[in-house]
């Protein structure tokens, strides 16, 4: 691991000498000094948004779940859970993070799921006996937060809307459909695979 990570550092610190001296070579170095801005710039106004969304639903995950909101969730999806958790019954806490993860992804609100995401792994791992090995019920949470079903996704209209989209929301239709796809057939090999071990 240790030498792939030296390797992939190596590679991309002989890429940007190459490109400086290139850009020094044939007297460019201003434009690239220019697209460093530029990029730099671009890279702040898209991400800051994200960050800034991230924090919010972070908040609002803190308050749901004070106010037992979380706890409700579980609830409803409890018959859904059950199902695809199953050694999770002595843990309430992850299994509200994760109905909190599951609704949010459903509304595509993919940045703000990282949080609810964050802290069912958390859960499960203070009772994982193997720390260094996902449990089974981490890898079935990581297939379904992965493909998971979307019928709204926001995240993607709100970035095709602020690049001019004539029709933001077209895709639709297919983004539902392929989301459907992907987490039937994931959660199919999830299972098949636990059953196999067994």
């Amino acid at each position: 691991m240790f030498l792939e990570v030296v390797l992939v550092n190596g590679i991309w610190i002989v890429l940007i000498l190459a490109s400086l001296m290139y850009g020094v070579g044939t007297g460019s170095l201003s434009s690239i000094n220019q697209v460093i801005v530029q990029v730099g710039q671009q890279t702040l106004e898209f991400a800051l948004p994200l960050v800034a969304a991230t924090c919010f639903w972070n908040g609002i995950l803190n308050v749901a779940r004070a106010a037992g909101l979380l706890r409700g969730l579980q609830k409803l999806l409890s018959p859904l859970l059950k199902r695809l958790f199953p050694d999770l019954d002595q843990d309430p806490e992850a299994l509200q993070y994760i109905a909190a993860n599951i609704a949010i992804n459903v509304f595509g609100l993919g940045s703000a799921a990282t949080p609810s995401g964050l802290k069912a792994m958390e859960c499960m791992q203070r009772n994982n006996p193997d720390k260094k090995t996902a449990t089974r019920s981490m890898v079935t949470f990581l297939v379904l937060n992965t493909a998971g079903v979307t019928l709204l996704s926001t995240t993607i209209i709100t970035l095709r809307a602020q690049f001019g989209a004539a029709n933001p929301t077209d895709f639709m239709p297919f983004a539902i459909m392929a989301t459907c796809c992907a987490c039937a057939a994931g959660l199919l090999l999830d299972r098949l695979v636990n059953y196999h071990d067994r």
